[in-house]
């Protein structure tokens, strides 16, 4: 009976993790994501050259993304939005599962936290590669932590791992820091006495294996540029929204704040000491998380099973207080039990239930009426029907989105940061700023569109001899420049 109850709890725990990843699919990166699997579909090519911009139309690209794109595109031919968004919630799942298994403790103690691990990660859940890095992410981190404390895994698993990293997304730099924290943290291990868990002959086995994979990287259609991606992705993003420190005043940040200081209470109870690899690798994806937000599920990735390692032999300790023992000795451990066939019956029926509702509410969040509503829709419709002509300047938010749905108009930027570099980031704040630079800028670049949201200070400085407002929702505001 107790099996079935732990078993009913864990089903239902990965049911809300599910519901709660379950959202419209839409990202703004989405959609060149979705454009750049359409477009290598039907020309039967991987796109290594931009083709979505007039400002970097032809330029070297460094599509890291080409087999996410062309699933994506694929997901989305074979059951449109809904498609997308059951395997985001898919992913979700299959994520927290291994973060899950990986968990020392309770059932419930593990269940409760993958629930707030998701919470958190919620944040960045979102349809676009990166989810496949960070399943990639996850299973590299339980294969370790396998090889360390269980039996020794065949290392030779890495190299294929990462090979198939550098495909799906650049997020492969996780990956290698996690590998550098394990291998240092193991030294430090040993040359402390700090209960070890690899020879130096096994250290500088896992050691060399590390370095071949990251060495064959490269074994994907980029070649060499995949080295250098992460760090020009970081030296080009830090002005972009997701590559800013967290905003610990709002929400999203809080279940990760939560899971730092469950693992203090953890370490203060545990009456054990820390792995230097626990704490190389919890200090290191905290620093990562504090410096860019965009680190937020690697942290969470790392840092739950760590929370639980050392907050389940606290929470013993606590239990075993004699004045807690006298405690929960006034309150009974059962009352009288259901027959199991009848709480069978009724736990299949919720769990169907809950099921059946998960899947109508994706399946109604992902229709087209209410994926529109998240979108400038009728923006880009509107210049379909119209068809203005000229080059357009556009918000940086939806660029990905006008790749997707106004094909005619080629954009001046769009979410590939590592494509545009920072010269032309910087450009076009200046003109969405409209400084003297920016307005220049307009002519420089022939633009006759401008495509904004309301409030950006270009709107308000555009000359009513040289610009007519032809559009405005709440959404997006379209100024053409006159004859």
């Amino acid at each position: 009976m107790k099996t079935q109850t732990s078993l009913f709890f864990a089903v239902i725990v990965f049911l809300l993790v599910f519901a709660i990843s379950t959202s419209a699919p839409v990202d703004n990166d989405m959609w060149w994501h979705l454009r750049a699997g359409d477009e290598m579909w039907h020309q039967g090519k991987i796109l290594l050259t931009d083709q979505f911009s007039y400002t970097k139309f032809g330029e070297s690209w460094v599509n890291a993304f080409w087999l996410s794109d062309l699933g994506l595109y694929g997901l989305w031919s074979l059951g449109g939005f809904f498609a997308i968004a059951v395997t985001v919630s898919l992913l979700a799942v299959m994520v927290m599962l291994i973060i899950f298994l990986q968990m020392e403790g309770s059932v419930y103690l593990r269940g409760l936290l993958v629930i707030l691990a998701m919470m958190g990660a919620i944040a960045n859940w979102a349809p676009r590669p990166q989810l496949i890095s960070f399943l990639i992410f996850a299973a590299l981190d339980f294969f370790l932590q396998r090889h360390l404390t269980f039996n020794r895994q065949p290392l030779w698993v890495l190299p294929l791992l990462f090979i198939a990293w550098g495909n799906f997304h650049g997020g492969y730099i996780w990956g290698a820091l996690l590998l550098f924290a394990v291998i240092v943290g193991e030294v430090f291990n040993r040359v402390f006495d700090n209960q070890p868990s690899l020879s130096w002959k096994e250290i500088r086995h896992l050691s060399l294996w590390s370095v071949l994979a990251i060495l064959v990287v490269p074994i994907n259609p980029n070649g060499l540029m995949m080295w250098k991606l992460p760090f020009y992705q970081v030296e080009v993003s830090l002005s972009i929204q997701e590559w800013l420190s967290p905003d610990f005043h709002q929400f999203y940040s809080h279940p990760m704040l939560w899971l730092l200081f469950l693992l203090i209470f953890g370490l203060a109870f545990a009456g054990k000491r820390m792995s230097f690899v626990d704490l190389f690798k919890g200090l290191g994806f905290a620093y990562m998380f504090f410096f860019a937000q965009r680190n937020l599920v690697a942290y969470t990735i790392v840092i739950a099973p760590i929370v639980a390692r050392y907050l389940n032999p606290a929470l013993a300790n606590l239990m075993f207080a004699p004045n807690v023992k006298n405690f929960l000795a006034h309150y009974p451990s059962s009352a009288g039990e259901m027959p199991p066939k009848v709480t069978k019956i009724i736990n299949l029926f919720l769990v169907g239930f809950l099921a059946a509702a998960f899947l109508v509410y994706s399946f109604f969040v992902s229709l087209p009426v209410n994926i529109a509503r998240k979108v400038p829709e009728r923006s880009a419709a509107w210049l379909e029907a119209n068809q203005p002509r000229g080059r357009i300047f556009n918000s940086y938010n939806w660029g990905g989105y006008l790749t997707w749905r106004a094909r005619d108009y080629p954009v001046f930027i769009d979410g590939r940061a590592d494509l545009y570099g920072d010269a032309l980031i910087q450009e076009w704040m200046e003109i969405s700023r409209g400084t003297e630079k920016g307005l220049a800028l307009l002519d420089l670049y022939q633009i006759n569109l401008v495509y904004l949201e309301p409030g950006h200070a270009l709107l308000s400085k555009l000359s009513p001899q040289m610009w007519k407002k032809t559009y405005s929702d709440s959404q997006i505001v379209i100024y053409q420049r006159l004859p």
